[in-house]
This record gives structure tokens, C-alpha cells and sequence, in this order.
């Protein structure tokens, strides 16, 4: 049982513990568990619901290819236990990360910028905490929920990203040298940030336009460039991996959960 958590943790460097793995290997497999059941439902999606999957108000003259997010993992039984219970399961390690990452950029940014690192604190955490809530309550079932938790991930996870990027470009203080696994991170960060941006407004104009004209293939763009929005924003939170490359999450001889 985990009896606390601590954001700072001197330890002497003899001292021994119950177990400890490096938190860029954590981050790794937590996000390419969301990946592999992402691309697992989708694909079980298109190979077994795709015709009920496409139908929209437009009825079935007009022909799509590709299904939404919110069907692929929420419309079907099979795709919404796996997408909902690896969401869940994923989550207490994410609030660990941001935990982690609040200290990081603590160290790092201006201290006249505090009020930024609270900022991306917050909005990571609604961030997941929307993505739970969309996931309980589908698109199907409860769509006035999921379209407001919808709408909460979008803007959390758009300003996450962007107000990141910025700050470790412009906000670090300037006794701080980047790594050269810092400033990879941070490349990284910045092309996500943008193709996420593109592909946001790519997927707006093709909903919008879809839901005016009922043009055929043109809710598949949608759907297509919805995925990328989510793919982008996963390998975004994919540069864990290297800002926290030397940071391990320890448990000691008291069951005490910390990082070093």
C-alpha cells in the first residue's frame, strides 16, 4: 500500500528500495498502452461495425470509410470495455507524471512564470480528467455529457500543448543549460503542437462541412484527421520520455512512493 507521495526526495545514495523503475520507461508503456487500444478499436471498428459506424444524419447514400473516435471506442461493447477500463487503469500513473513534471518545470522556468506551471498543472489534470468522463459517458448514450467533456479535452489539451511549447522556449531561467534530450523534447513538442493545431482545424471545417453539404468522404477526413489530433497529442505527452530521463519512481523499506 502506498502511504504517501513526496515531490522531492534527497536520498543518500547507498540507500537501497523495495523496487524502482525509471519514469521515461513508465510514461512509454502507459501511452503505448492508449495507442495499442486505440488502434485496436478503431481497427475492430472498421473491420466488423464500419457500415453502422459511418451512418450519420446524412443517411446511408452517402458513403464514409473511416469511423469517428467516439464510435470506434464508445458504440460497440467489445471496443468500450477495453478503451474505458485502459483510460481508468492509466490514469493514477498520468496524475503521477504531471505530479513529476510540476516539479520539473519548478526548477526551470522563471519564477515570474509560477503562475504558468500552475496553469499547465491544471489543465493537464482536465485534461485527463475529461478523457475519463468521455470515455464513461459515450457519445451514444449521453451525448450532452460527452459533448461538453469533448469540448473541456479540446481546450485543456490545445492549451496544454501550446503554452508548453512556449514556455520552455521562452520562460526557462537563464542559468538552466538544455540537454541535448531537452532540446530534442522540445523540437518535438513544437512540430505536435502545430500539427495538432492544423489537424484541429482541418477536422472543424470538414464537421462543419459535412454536417452542411452531406458530401460523400467528407466525414472521413473528419474522422481521419480527429485521429491525428489524438496521435499527435500522444506523442506530445510522448517527450516525457526525455525530459525525465533521469528521474526514477522508488519505493522505500516504509512502502513510501517518491521519485529521485
Amino acid at each position: 500500500m502506498i502511504q504517501s507521495f513526496s515531490v522531492s526526495c534527497p536520498q543518500k545514495s547507498d540507500k537501497s528500495y523495495l523496487f524502482q523503475i525509471k519514469v521515461s520507461w513508465l510514461s512509454l508503456v502507459t501511452l503505448m498502452s492508449v495507442l495499442t487500444t486505440f488502434v485496436f478499436c478503431v481497427l475492430w471498428t472498421i473491420f466488423f461495425n464500419l457500415e453502422d459506424a459511418t451512418s450519420t444524419h446524412c443517411g446511408y447514400r452517402v458513403k464514409n470509410y473511416l469511423p469517428t473516435i467516439s464510435t470506434a471506442v464508445g458504440n460497440y461493447p467489445v471496443q468500450r470495455f477495453i478503451w474505458t477500463s485502459v483510460i481508468i487503469a492509466h490514469t493514477p500513473i498520468r496524475l503521477i507524471v504531471i505530479g513529476i513534471y510540476y516539479q520539473y518545470y519548478t526548477n526551470i522556468i522563471k519564477p515570474s512564470l509560477y503562475w504558468c506551471v500552475v496553469l499547465l498543472r491544471f489543465l493537464s489534470t482536465a485534461e485527463i480528467c475529461s478523457l475519463i468522463v468521455l470515455s464513461i459517458f459515450t457519445s451514444s448514450n449521453y451525448y450532452s455529457i460527452h459533448e461538453k467533456s469533448f469540448g473541456c479535452f479540446i481546450c485543456s489539451s490545445e492549451l496544454n500543448m501550446l503554452i508548453s511549447s512556449i514556455l520552455l522556449k521562452e520562460g526557462r531561467m537563464t542559468k538552466t543549460v538544455m540537454t541535448k534530450l531537452e532540446v530534442h523534447s522540445l523540437k518535438c513538442k513544437i512540430y505536435c503542437t502545430i500539427f495538432n493545431m492544423i489537424s484541429f482545424t482541418i477536422a472543424g471545417y470538414c464537421f462543419l462541412r459535412h454536417n452542411a453539404y452531406c458530401e460523400s468522404g467528407v466525414y472521413s477526413v473528419f474522422a481521419l484527421f480527429e485521429y491525428f489530433i489524438v496521435l499527435s497529442n500522444m506523442a506530445f505527452h510522448l517527450t516525457a520520455v526525455w525530459d525525465l530521463a533521469s528521474i526514477s519512481l522508488v519505493v522505500d523499506d516504509n512502502l513510501n512512493l517518491k521519485y529521485r
